[in-house]
């Protein structure tokens, strides 16, 4: 099964977000066939990382669920262009990042940590921001330079990741399963990844 799918994927961040449910609730919250969320279900607890029970399932090994996800699913293939800013902060350049995407009638959903920032007190902080867009025409918008700060723009894989953003001080930022599954396929986040679920997990 290819948990990257996008019936799948679907499950998988329901999961993400909500460690104990039951295949009834996923099947309504997510819009997937109930008979889906079963075999992706099964699949998982054969994998022991969830267990199933009497009407109920629990997500039991997240970050063995985030490693399989991560073997499909690279952050660095979703990359479209890199290139370093005029700025000198982060804020700066998600603030650039943001003007841009409005000037370009363009929708934009901050990730990895400069999406972990909005929801959880992360203290490494790394010279770069992700951002999924939808028209990589921002690209165009952005002032480029020779600052410390390196923009990632994303296309996204899946049409729910521009579509679920939250408004967080005024960025538009994917919603914490996403941010959490991305900053583990970007192979440095991995550590803030779990930090974050746990967060997450605790409510």
């Amino acid at each position: 099964m290819k948990l990257t799918s996008k019936k799948t994927f679907k499950v998988v961040k329901y999961l993400l977000e909500n460690f104990q449910t039951n295949q009834f609730v996923v099947a309504q919250k997510t819009g997937v066939a109930y008979s889906w969320v079963s075999e992706v279900i099964n699949f998982l607890s054969d994998l022991s990382i969830v267990s199933k029970g009497w009407r109920r399932c629990t997500l039991e090994d997240p970050v063995r669920l985030l490693e399989a996800i991560a073997l499909e699913r690279p952050l660095n293939r979703l990359v479209k262009s890199s290139f370093r800013l005029e700025v000198t902060s982060v804020r700066e350049g998600e603030e650039v990042l943001r003007r841009a995407s409005q000037d370009g009638d363009a929708r934009y959903a901050l990730t990895v940590f400069s999406g972990l920032r909005r929801f959880y007190e992360y203290h490494i902080a790394y010279p770069s921001i992700h951002s999924y867009v939808s028209d990589m025409g921002v690209e165009k918008e952005v002032p480029h330079g020779e600052g410390p700060i390196t923009l990632f723009l994303l296309l996204p894989d899946h049409p729910d990741i521009l579509k679920t953003v939250r408004e967080v001080d005024e960025f538009s930022v994917c919603d914490p399963a996403q941010v959490a599954i991305d900053l583990f396929c970007s192979g440095v986040g991995r550590d803030a990844a779990v930090k974050f679920l746990e967060v997450v997990r605790r409510g």
